[in-house]
């Protein structure tokens, strides 16, 4: 019998992972006054303590913790609202370039990780790893490699675009 797969997984780590990296360039852009950001204690260890946490969301969903899943699906259907409040506010003529990238990635890739976590052959993956997971594409040292690359690169990018 084949082993279920776990659809979107690579790219829900990917978006934890960039989401880490984009709070932590922010924390340390407000730590040293970069990117329009001013020294602010709250946005440092704000973004810091926040980065840590999808730091480790994304590792535990690369490991299959089934838990973590439902906590990923919930994030993604928060962002996709923040996307439609985006949405509206582009519609409404309070247009800007960091504006329409962001609520790119929030209606593009948030309500398509919802759709892929939610699939019943990712779900049973998840049933089956309990955090032991070794899925394809998000595990061994070279494929967490291009997903780290992949992460900080976006990372940084939404960073600096929101600081447009």
């Amino acid at each position: 019998m084949a082993q279920p797969r776990p659809h979107g997984l690579g790219i829900a780590v990917v978006f934890d992972w960039a989401l880490t990296a984009q709070l932590t360039t922010q924390a340390l852009a407000s730590a040293t006054s970069n990117l329009g950001f001013r020294p602010n204690p709250a946005v440092i260890v704000g973004g810091l303590v926040a980065a840590a946490g999808l730091l480790a969301l994304g590792e535990g969903l690369r490991r299959g913790v089934p838990s973590l899943r439902l906590v990923q699906i919930g994030l993604m259907v928060l962002i996709t609202l923040v996307g439609i409040v985006s949405l509206v506010m582009l519609l409404t003529g309070q247009f800007s370039g960091s504006l329409l990238f962001t609520t790119a990635i929030e209606l593009g890739y948030a309500p398509w990780l919802v759709w892929r976590l939610l699939d019943k052959e990712t779900a049973a993956w998840f049933a089956v790893a309990r955090g032991r997971g070794r899925a394809p594409h998000v595990s061994g040292w070279q494929w967490v490699s291009v997903l780290a690359a992949w992460a900080i690169v976006w990372g940084v990018v939404v960073a600096w675009a929101e600081s447009l």
